[in-house]
């Protein structure tokens, strides 16, 4: 009786037995066939989600090649070159590479990347502006090395590492990708990207749209809508800094 809960087992007691027992029968087949549903449709995309999971490392140099390219065998509707493929991976990965150490750390750029195209914003749940975020100003802390950790201070250098904020792998791929022509791996990168981690993302959206689509707004035509949550979704701008953004933007 505890399966049921115990309000549930209360009333279970106080009904006729047999149909007490239809009711639990018929609950226990319905717990069944959720699970065997589940189990369905993830074991059905199981190979998938094990494939794009690469794109969840931010240690890129760690990515191999052959993980990339079973990945790409999923996607569908589109035609990616195996060989531009490759040559576009390897490009990004010796650009992830040869930038990670430099101008404060990989963390830094791609911090100052996204601040760039959002503005004065939210990074992280923290607050920060331009003026403290570019390359240039990182602290010299950043740079530590063996050197300058004394034998007495044996956990400064992990210390540190450790307050280093986490990148977003999306943030990454973005930094990475920008001014680069790789077509193959951008396919790729949004095929993989454009997959939802869950639906909170959706039903955030249906609440905003109920908000924008009042009693007060009923004749806004589906177009108007879209646009407003288009903007309202994917920007961090108030009303007046979008207003401004776009008067600097002649077309």
């Amino acid at each position: 009786m505890i399966f049921f809960g115990y309000k549930v087992a209360e009333l279970l007691e106080n009904c006729p037995i047999r149909r007490a027992d239809d009711l639990k029968k018929s609950f226990r087949l319905f717990v069944h066939s959720v699970i065997d549903y589940i189990e369905k449709y993830y074991n059905n995309y199981k190979s998938l989600y094990q494939s794009i999971s690469i794109f969840d490392e931010v240690h890129i140099e760690k990515v191999e090649w052959k993980s990339v390219q079973q990945c790409s065998a999923f996607v569908v509707n589109q035609t990616i070159d195996l060989d531009g493929l490759f040559n576009d991976f390897n490009h990004i990965k010796s650009k992830y590479i040869d930038l990670k150490e430099r101008f404060g750390g990989i963390s830094k750029q791609v911090e100052s990347f996204i601040l760039s195209n959002l503005g004065q914003s939210n990074y992280n749940g923290t607050s920060v502006n331009h003026e403290t975020s570019s390359c240039d100003d990182y602290n010299l802390q950043d740079n530590l090395d063996d050197s300058d950790v004394s034998d007495d201070e044996p956990d400064v250098k992990n210390k540190h590492k450790k307050t280093n904020k986490s990148i977003r792998p999306d943030h990454l791929r973005a930094y990475l990708l920008d001014g680069e022509h790789v077509p193959s791996l951008r396919k790729l990168v949004e095929f993989v990207f454009a997959i939802p981690g869950s639906n909170a993302f959706c039903e955030s959206v249906f609440s905003h749209m109920k908000y924008l689509w009042n009693n007060n707004r009923t004749k806004m035509k589906h177009d108007l809508v879209g646009a407003e949550l288009k903007i309202k979704m994917n920007t961090h701008l108030t009303c007046t800094e979008f207003y401004d953004y776009l008067l600097t933007k002649p077309n």
